[in-house]
């Protein structure tokens, strides 16, 4: 009887550090460096393939990131990312020895609405120091009335460019030379394996095989950086022959500073009056150099060629990426992921731990339970009042659904942002919608949005309703300011951490307000949040779900 009940309990503590550890537990760890086996410069469409050996017997998916270095080539304005460095990644797929773990397409909108309704501002603010992230801070600005654009009030001020200042630039280099590369940190969250609460187990998977493929094209994943515009006002008069002159960002709507702003050595100005005078004939000013004082804030700019007019002491930069200052983005311009890497944080556990867990595999099998999202797209057409969208869904372990109708035109780069990529949904004027599944419809009733017409952000049922789906779904709720900006239909499937089984799959029916809504089609993703069961026995690896 007492050895029964010290293999019980042995049993039952093995159990438990299978899947967390205890901190009293010595977990020696470290990080490796696992980089792309197909590494080279990758370019849109292409997929990025990262071998994960058995060898590394055990790591810490939590710890766990990506780190690419991205550069942007053929460009004359300076580029940010749509929204962050997920912009770039339409494809996930893990895998062992050809079974397929889990594939989630469409990962850059799934991010983008993930940390829309679970990052707080604060959060934003910290995860922008290394994800490139291009909009997170807001605050309060006045510009004169005089200048193209007036401004005032709350603006968002833009972060993310991708154009590091090189060093030794003079004034013939050019936008793209005076660059250089940067580097990005990217943790794959809702990624499977990557977001395990417990170690991932190599050395009983296998080599796992996973694959990234980036969008199809780079217009998809990089904008023209927002604070670039045909007009920069100029805070102190030119004077005559002047090589010179300063900007004060804080003051303006865009940027607050030297690495934010549209200013790159080697871009060409010219100069105007703000009050309607003419544009110098036939000048080009290059830039040569650029400070930034530390205490004032306030950017010196440098010419090639001197100013050869004084103004009237309101002028402005006329931007002069071309023949004029409505120069289109160069076809020429793309982004090229310079290297990848998966930066693994490596643990060893004590030698109990592992033969607890061999010894598992060899008698009743491991089973791990992992977060997948699978995508499935259809379209909702212009001017159709009612409409039905068909998710043919049929997992097993389903925990949430969530529908994002998208923009559908394709995106054409501007230096205004009017047609942008863009990965939000659109509300288009929902009037309310309801979901089917197999049978039964849920909720009873439909879910009423007239409270977001207008200039409204708020409706209580559609907000309880996205605030339970992304509860089943495990992700945090920490901002709905967005829930208009960035709209979502959200489906809770099963409570108190459960699932239900999509035998019969299902369908979103929306209603709009009138005859000619949805303004325009739009390109719907429905994500399905699931459960896939990994189990780990001597004739090898099989998913479940």
């Amino acid at each position: 009887m007492r050895r029964f009940i010290y293999q019980f309990f042995f049993l039952l503590y093995t159990y438990k550090i299978m899947y967390k550890p205890s901190q009293q537990m010595p977990m020696d760890n470290y990080e490796v460096v696992s980089p792309a086996e197909n590494q080279s410069d990758f370019l849109a469409g292409q997929t990025i393939r990262f071998n994960i050996p058995r060898n590394i017997a055990f790591w810490d998916p939590h710890t766990s990131y990506l780190r690419l270095q991205v550069a942007v080539e053929g460009m004359n304005y300076k580029m940010c990312f749509v929204d962050d460095v997920t912009s770039l990644i339409d494809m996930i797929r893990v895998s062992q020895q050809g079974t397929t773990i889990l594939e989630t397409t469409n990962y850059n909108t799934l991010c983008k609405f993930m940390k829309d309704y679970s990052q707080s501002l604060s959060i934003k603010q910290k995860n922008a120091q290394h994800d490139g992230s291009c909009d997170y801070i807001v605050q309060s600005v006045t510009g004169a009335a005089n200048w193209n654009p007036p401004v005032n009030g709350s603006k968002t001020v833009t972060s993310g460019c991708l154009h590091g200042q090189g060093l030794n630039a003079d004034a013939s280099t050019s936008l793209e030379a005076s660059a250089k590369d940067c580097k990005f940190n990217l943790p794959l969250d809702g990624i499977g394996l990557f977001d395990m609460p417990q170690l991932c187990p190599s050395m009983i998977l296998g080599d796992i095989l996973v694959e990234i493929r980036l969008v199809q094209q780079d217009v998809d994943a990089l904008k023209v950086l927002p604070s670039t515009k045909a007009y920069q006002k100029v805070s102190t008069p030119f004077a005559q022959n002047d090589l010179t002159c300063i900007i004060e960002p804080h003051e303006f709507v865009g940027y607050t500073c030297l690495a934010d702003s549209p200013f790159a050595i080697g871009m060409q100005f010219n100069v105007i009056a703000a009050n309607g005078g003419a544009i110098e004939a036939g000048a080009v000013h290059p830039i040569t150099a650029l400070a930034q004082d530390n205490a004032t804030g306030n950017i010196t700019i440098t010419f090639t060629t001197a100013i050869d007019a004084t103004e009237d002491g309101n002028e402005l930069l006329v931007l002069m990426t071309g023949n004029n200052t409505t120069a289109p983005v160069l076809a020429a311009t793309r982004f090229v992921v310079k290297r990848a890497d998966m930066m693994l944080r490596v643990v060893r556990p004590p030698q109990e731990y592992i033969e607890a867990m061999t010894r598992k595999v060899l008698t009743e099998g491991l089973e791990i339970d992992i977060n997948a999202y699978t995508a499935y797209q259809a379209t909702v057409q212009s001017a159709i009042k009612a409409q039905t969208v068909e998710i043919p869904s049929f997992v097993s372990r389903a925990r949430s659904v969530f529908t994002i109708p998208r923009v559908q035109n394709a995106p054409v780069w501007t230096n205004n942002g009017a047609t942008d990529a863009n990965y939000n949904g659109q509300y288009k004027n929902l009037k309310n919608y309801r979901w089917q599944i197999g049978t039964r419809f849920v909720p009873n009733q439909p879910i009423e949005l007239d409270q977001f017409l207008g200039n409204l952000h708020f409706s209580a049922q559609h907000i309880v309703e996205i605030e339970k789906a992304l509860v089943a779904a495990k992700i945090p709720v920490r901002s709905l300011l967005k829930a208009k900006q960035n709209f979502v239909c959200g489906r809770a499937l099963a409570k108190h951490g459960g699932s239900i089984n999509l035998d019969a799959g299902m369908r979103l029916y929306l209603e709009y307000q009138g005859v000619a809504d949805p303004d325009e089609s739009l390109d719907v993703v429905s994500f399905v949040n699931h459960i896939n069961r990994i189990v780990i026995g001597q004739n090898g690896l099989t998913v479940l779900g």
